[in-house]
């Protein structure tokens, strides 16, 4: 057995502001899929901006991501948050109901 931790945190240099939005987080315009930090004097700060740079996955549907500055990430209030969880949770139960019926009539068969 191994008993190696692997130390999986992130480390954000000194001289970088810390970004204000993490991976994962739901905002109004998606879901966040990607934190990248552009410093400034660099082609891509020229081209996309300096700073932080989120890529926002619109929809599930969708099959690329979108980019926003940071300034442009609009969160979500804790009410809307709420509410796209619930209608999240709601989603994944109405298809556990339909899978755990589907087995029933399998293993009925």
């Amino acid at each position: 057995m191994n008993n190696y931790k692997q130390d999986l945190s992130i480390r954000i240099p000194s001289d970088w502001t810390p970004p204000k939005y993490y991976f994962g987080q739901r905002v109004k315009q998606g879901q966040i899929t990607g934190v990248e930090y552009h410093p400034p004097g660099t082609q891509i700060a020229y081209e996309l901006g300096k700073g932080w740079v989120y890529r926002v996955l619109r929809n599930e549907l969708c099959e690329t991501a979108e980019i926003f500055i940071e300034k442009d990430i609009k969160p979500l209030t804790a009410q809307e948050l709420e509410e796209k969880i619930q209608a999240e949770i709601e989603f994944h139960a109405s298809k556990v109901t339909a899978l755990a019926k589907q087995l029933e009539e399998v293993q009925q068969a």
